[in-house]
């Protein structure tokens, strides 16, 4: 052999080495569930009331000041309302479901405002 093609092949082989250690770290990592990133709902005070933001990787994904699914612009008269429909949105989204409530969702879960 040339020590043109001991190079080629030589640069072949590292390439195929590094290919198979990142398609190996990739599959580890979806297997640990590590590429998922996290949903926390966070309560807030907002014109004498509350309402929920609900962060996706550090981020602000949804901001919600008033009640969904209710027409008007109501706000939760308690943060454990606010924060219950919140980690509901939050569980829709990490089930890959459309993140939004309605007003029987809301009365079905007790939400004294929705009715």
């Amino acid at each position: 052999m040339t020590k043109r093609n001991i190079i080629i092949v030589s640069l072949v082989a590292v390439a195929a080495l590094v290919f198979f250690a990142w398609k190996t770290s990739r599959t580890t990592a979806q297997q640990n569930g590590s590429d998922m990133l996290a949903v926390v709902v966070e309560p807030f005070a907002i014109h004498d009331g509350w309402g929920y933001k609900v962060n996706v990787g550090g981020r602000t994904y949804i901001y919600q000041d008033i009640i969904p699914g209710v027409p008007g612009n109501r706000v939760f008269r308690s943060k454990e309302n606010a924060l219950r429909v919140g980690n509901v949105v939050a569980e829709k989204l990490t089930h890959h479901k459309i993140p939004s409530m309605s007003q029987q969702e809301l009365v079905r879960m007790g939400i004294p405002e929705a009715e």
